[in-house]
């Protein structure tokens, strides 16, 4: 048998595009090829890796290339991605840098490396596209395969992609290769267990593409939903979170004609949705954030950009958008009036921000309205500083508290941008009153509503989203 060296430093056999029956019933096993191995496409290689299948992972990033070996060679930090890792790395799940070596070796390819939007707030695809020239430059790596999209995109772009991908080979897509998207609607912190049990949406360029990407994403788990084309796919990956995030947007809008009122926005959603089975109201926060919720109501209304401009006005989830990227603006004029109050303003403030992931018990800091606020006090003469006990990311260009009952001393106002357990566990604390009240000037500007007990307390000057600010 022939061999190849460019695997993590092991023999591997060369791919022979055989399949292998599955000892459990007769389902088959095959060659796969998970481009882009981050949190999505990771969770996706381990899983077909456990259904038994041979994956073969690439991934360009070096620094990722070693810490997914580390965690074989150290075996530390055992979270169920790390066991598994544990488990199947060079046995079932192979890593490399080379693209066409990955291809080569398998039937099937997904293709999960991440989109995102450029500073006019248009879809920036051209990493992906460049991904297709080079598959396609060897059209071979091309012939008889599936290939399934995963990354979100735009409504139109799969059919785009085969477009390029039959000029630039030749072939036809449905007969000599095949395509489908199947958009990935699983928590970031949660890919692994979600990815396995919620519904599979498959949308194939044709039917022969759909049944192909279907017979293998049987073998994870979950329900499987054939759209009738892949721009219903797209469609309901780009829905998902454009509705979740016009949620918030309500609920948002709904804090501040509370605070207008000098109403208290979080009794008002309870009181509206208490033994109402017809309301299902979010609470109000200080921002909406994420990789996901920022980035795909902007692609939902490009394909809707035609009906705003015949009817003169944008969509509703791009409204909302806009709605939900003024928070954390609106939550700077909250700590500006309450520094106004006992007469400081930002410049040299010492401020420390509560949560720089973009939501609850995460460590994801992508699209983080706690650091764009960070970014804004800096810029206005602010000194800024960072507190995320789910956070343990370096490099961030701000400095890191680890001791926040040490640092409050020292502060001028401390910032609640994220309601981590660790908070809320925080502001039941009777001692919370006292490390607050030794502050060098004792405000709390709370974006989730965490610390309200705190409002009216002598010597301690609250302000939150939604609140009565009197």
């Amino acid at each position: 048998m022939d061999y190849d060296t460019k695997w993590s430093g092991k023999f591997l056999p060369k791919h022979t595009r055989s399949v292998c029956s599955n000892s459990v019933g007769e389902m088959t096993k095959t060659n796969v090829c998970v481009v882009g191995i981050g949190r999505i496409g990771l969770a996706l290689a381990l899983l077909l890796a456990k259904a038994g299948h041979r994956v073969f992972g690439v991934e360009i990033n070096p620094q990722t290339l070693r810490k997914l070996r580390g965690v074989k060679e150290t075996g530390k930090n055992f979270t169920p991605e790390n066991m598994m890792l544990h488990r199947f790395l060079d046995k079932r799940l192979f890593l490399t840098e080379d693209l066409h070596v990955g291809i080569s070796r398998s039937e099937a390819v997904f293709i999960a490396i991440g989109t995102g939007i450029s500073s006019d707030g248009k879809p920036e695809l051209s990493t992906l596209f460049n991904l297709v020239e080079d598959i396609c430059s060897k059209p071979g790596d091309v012939s008889g395969r599936l290939f399934v999209l995963k990354s979100t995109l735009p409504v139109g772009t799969t059919r785009e992609i085969v477009s390029v991908m039959e000029q630039r080979t030749g072939m036809q897509c449905g007969k000599d290769f095949f395509v489908a998207f199947c958009p990935e609607r699983v928590l970031g912190d949660k890919a692994l267990s979600e990815m396995a049990s919620l519904p599979k949406i498959i949308g194939g360029y044709d039917k022969k593409s759909s049944r192909k990407a279907a017979k293998i994403y049987r073998t994870i788990g979950g329900k499987i939903i054939v759209a009738q084309s892949p721009e219903m796919a797209e469609l309901i990956k780009l829905v998902d979170n454009a509705y979740r995030q016009t949620r918030f947007a309500f609920a948002n809008d709904l804090a501040l004609l509370a605070e207008h009122f000098k109403l208290n926005a979080y009794e008002l959603v309870k009181m509206a949705n208490d033994s109402y089975s017809r309301n299902d109201i979010p609470f109000p926060s200080g921002g909406v954030s994420g990789y996901c919720l920022t980035k795909d109501p902007l692609y939902l209304e490009r394909g809707f950009s035609d009906v705003a401009i015949k009817r003169g006005f944008p969509s509703v989830w791009f409204s909302a958008r806009k709605a939900n990227d003024y928070m954390p603006v609106h939550m700077i004029d909250l700590l500006k009036q309450a520094l106004s109050r006992v007469g400081k303003g930002l410049e040299g403030s010492n401020i420390l921000i509560c949560g720089i992931a973009y939501k609850e018990n995460t460590e994801d800091i992508r699209s983080s309205h706690g650091l764009e606020i960070a970014s804004r006090l800096r810029g206005e003469g602010a000194k800024v500083f960072l507190w995320d006990p789910c956070v343990h990311e370096k490099n961030l260009q701000f400095p890191m508290v680890n001791n926040p009952e040490e640092a409050l001393t020292a502060m001028d106002a401390l910032v609640l941008t994220v309601k981590h357990r660790e908070f809320i566990k925080m502001s039941e604390d009777p001692k919370i009153i006292q490390m607050i009240r030794n502050m060098r000037t004792p405000i709390v500007v709370d974006g989730w509503g965490v610390f309200q007990k705190l409002s009216g307390k002598k010597g301690i000057l609250y302000m939150g989203i939604g609140f009565p600010n009197e």
